[in-house]
């Protein structure tokens, strides 16, 4: 960490990069770092794989981020990664690995392979905004300002479901009081992220509860979510995020899975357990990965296909958990 800390102070030019599909720990972080090293670095680049989810508009800073564009050839000193579990998962940004004399990956994810120069990985930690938290105050020493403060709560409030998931740790809270007493807006925050749903998109939930499984003797919840619904919405990406936690909430229900048709023979699976079901073990049969009680991946097949196989995945991890569930599957509330 000290190597780090000299290697950022002699530094020409950093560029700072968030995953694909980003989320608020993504963003939150990359942006907390981007505009603290910019204080004593003018050469601070700030990638963004996708379109910026439109809840995260608010952010402070939020114009710094710029598209990443594969042509454009300038070399790095030191790349930052930060949240992503998997190279694969920069997408087209990846090749900023290949421009970079020191690449640094800083996460939190179970899952990390470990692919940089350099990685910072806290498995324990309860998002990469609260791991930024530490090397900003802790290696490099440098001011956190309130805009800053704002982007690093942003990231710790959503990747722990407000507090409610179980990497909540006392270290957590003491970070946010922290945060708290640089001057974080919590209601301006909270207005931005759960309090501002479009007519539409809870229109879309309707539909979306509509499709809800209940299988395995209850244990596990499904729904889908078709190209169609989404066209027919016309709903933002981020839109459906959380959506997933409706089926897990339900009483009986151990783990939920949301299948999510983004293109034509090509679904998303997001899946999240509710106590001891390790969803991390059931993504990785897929190629994906994330934490214990958060997860996902990608799969080739249609929805129906796709369901097939997760549904015997998740049966099995309710067998290899050794709670009985092996008994024949059982629906529901189709």
């Amino acid at each position: 960490m000290n190597n780090l800390k000299d290697m950022v102070f002699s530094a020409k030019n950093i560029a700072v990069i968030s995953h694909i599909n980003p989320d608020g720990d993504s963003l939150g972080s990359a942006l907390a770092l981007a505009v603290t090293l910019s204080t004593i670095n003018s050469n601070v680049t700030l990638y963004i794989n996708d379109v910026l989810p439109a809840k995260y508009e608010f952010l402070p800073e939020v114009h710094r981020f710029i598209m990443f564009k594969e042509e454009e050839l300038e070399e790095f000193d030191i790349t930052f990664v930060l949240d992503c579990g998997d190279i694969d998962r920069l997408g087209s940004s990846r090749s900023l690995a290949d421009r970079t004399k020191n690449l640094v990956n800083i996460d939190h994810h179970v899952s990390n392979n470990h692919y940089g120069d350099i990685n910072i990985i806290d498995v324990k930690a309860s998002s990469t905004s609260q791991m930024v938290y530490h090397l900003i105050d802790e290696i490099l020493q440098l001011p956190i300002t309130p805009e800053v403060a704002t982007c690093l709560y942003v990231g710790i409030v959503t990747d722990t479901g407000s507090f409610k998931y179980d990497n909540t740790s006392p270290e957590t809270h003491r970070v946010v009081a922290k945060l708290l007493e640089l001057g974080v807006d919590i209601e301006d925050i909270t207005i931005h992220l759960f309090q501002n749903n479009s007519y539409k998109g809870v229109k879309f939930l309707g539909e979306f509860l509509k499709s809800l499984e209940i299988l395995i003797d209850g244990k596990l919840a499904l729904a889908t979510i078709s190209l169609q619904m989404l066209n027919k919405y016309s709903l933002d990406p981020d839109e459906t995020d959380s959506i997933i936690n409706y089926g897990r909430d339900i009483k009986g229900v151990e783990v939920a899975v949301t299948l999510k048709e983004v293109d034509k023979n090509l679904i998303k699976i997001s899946l999240r357990s509710k106590t001891n079901i390790d969803v991390n073990e059931i993504a990785k049969a897929f190629g994906g990965g994330g934490h214990k009680k958060a997860s996902g991946a990608t799969l080739k097949g249609t929805i129906e296909e796709v369901r097939e196989r997760v549904v015997e995945e998740v049966r099995k991890a309710f067998m290899h958990n050794g709670d009985g569930s092996h008994c024949a599957i059982g629906i529901r509330n189709r």
